[in-house]
């Protein structure tokens, strides 16, 4: 009942009266659709958050493309789409742009080739195997790398080196100072035990990378990483090159870094 096409749309038109919000923001999330699927975990009623969370992608994004002066996009990539919480407003902000949406969510998947005229691709929980149909010149990686433990986010870094094509630019999200400051202080406690806080928070002043799996999952729970252990990690994968980052600058939570595929398009 919470995602009823009437509720959805009053709270999107609420957040579109903000007078904080910019004109072209304004116009463009007058072009997002405001239906939400009933089955998408990232809305828990909160339109107006799950709205802004978008916009605040989009100028991440933004950013992140000026910095790499990427002046060409024909090809995007969503991973992991959900159901199209980002990619809503990245097919209004991109129009000409192709999309492929990715997701181990099958059902995200169909939801956002249904509603986005996005191309669909299922993921793998080994990201290592994983291989699209495409090379993107832009993939927007949100909240995944949050989740992972060190072995698989290098086999996330892994992916991006081999997708993206020459020139093309990764932006993804992790969790840094701001979740350690939340978790710390008891503002979240991001689903995990509360007797593993002081070792994922101790590990991460230490080494800048601590994880934790969630108590009902294996494999798949919190991931802290600094930006000196991210940068760490891109090294061995030498065709990546960083032009972009700023702390918690999605939704004022999640740390937001951007990397190029240094091979020449004419290489």
């Amino acid at each position: 009942m919470r995602t009823i096409p009437a509720r959805t749309r009053q709270q999107k038109k609420r957040l579109a009266g903000d007078k904080s919000l910019s004109e072209s923001d304004r116009q463009l999330l007058m072009k997002v659709p405001s239906d939400i699927h009933y089955n998408d975990t990232m809305y828990n009623g909160d339109g107006r958050h799950y709205f802004s969370v978008g916009l605040s992608a989009v100028h991440c994004i933004d950013r992140a493309v000026t910095a790499a002066k990427l002046t060409e996009i024909q090809t995007a990539l969503d991973l992991p789409c959900g159901h199209g919480r980002v990619l809503r407003f990245l097919v209004h902000r991109f129009p000409q742009t192709k999309f492929t949406a990715c997701d181990l969510d099958r059902d995200g998947v169909d939801c956002c080739e249904r509603m986005f005229a996005a191309e669909g691709e299922y993921s793998s929980s080994d990201l290592n195997a994983l291989s699209l149909r495409h090379k993107f010149d832009l993939i927007w990686c949100g909240s995944l790398v949050t989740h992972l433990d060190k072995s698989r986010i290098k086999g996330l870094l892994s992916f991006f080196s081999r997708q993206l094509s020459p020139g093309g630019l990764v932006v993804f999200t992790a969790a840094g100072d701001r979740v350690v400051e939340w978790m710390s202080n008891g503002q979240f406690d991001y689903g995990i035990a509360k007797k593993d806080i002081p070792r994922i928070r101790t590990d991460y002043v230490e080494t800048g990378y601590g994880y934790c799996d969630y108590p009902y999952m294996t494999d798949y729970g919190i991931s802290l990483t600094s930006p000196d252990w991210i940068q760490g990690q891109v090294k061995h994968f030498t065709g990546l090159r960083q032009v972009f980052f700023e702390p918690h600058a999605w939704d004022d939570h999640q740390d937001v870094y951007g990397f190029v595929n240094a091979e020449s398009k004419g290489s």
